[in-house]
């Protein structure tokens, strides 16, 4: 399981999420928003990102029973997202999308669709890259949030 390490934070924060999303999954490091009602938080796209997830979907139960998404925010905070047993197991799913793989440390990284990290423009930048992953680094994103 993919989990988010964190070298600075500005703020961390505690938010049920929708059920619906609790039942499509997220991994770690994926990026929410506030649903219309500010209740929960779902996943983000583009530029209505506000948050980054510290958990994996396994790690709640069903909301609205009491579980609370850890939820990094803040310009300035400091992560590293780390997939090496997603890339150990073959399996794909990553809180990035593929070309962040390719891409160079200073590099600007937007949202996409789907609440994960690209570099392709979609949107405003949400952060600055500082490590490629790559099998040397574990497979870590480090990035530098920008909101």
């Amino acid at each position: 399981m993919s989990k988010v390490i964190v070298l600075r934070a500005f703020a961390k924060d505690f938010k049920d999420v929708t059920a619906a999303v609790v039942a499509t999954g997220w991994l770690p490091g994926q990026c929410f928003r506030y649903n219309t009602t500010g209740e929960y938080v779902e996943i983000a796209n583009t530029n209505d990102t506000m948050f980054v997830s510290g958990d994996d979907d396994d790690e709640l139960s069903t909301p609205p029973s009491g579980s609370l998404l850890t939820l990094y925010y803040g310009s300035g905070t400091k992560l590293l997202i780390n997939h090496a047993e997603e890339v150990a197991a073959s399996d794909a799913s990553r809180a990035y999308e593929s070309e962040v793989e390719s891409a160079s440390p200073n590099d600007d990284l937007y949202i996409g669709a789907t609440g994960k990290w690209r570099t392709s423009s979609s949107g405003s930048v949400k952060a600055k890259l500082f490590q490629v992953p790559s099998s040397a680094n574990n497979y870590e994103l480090g990035l530098i949030l920008r909101f």
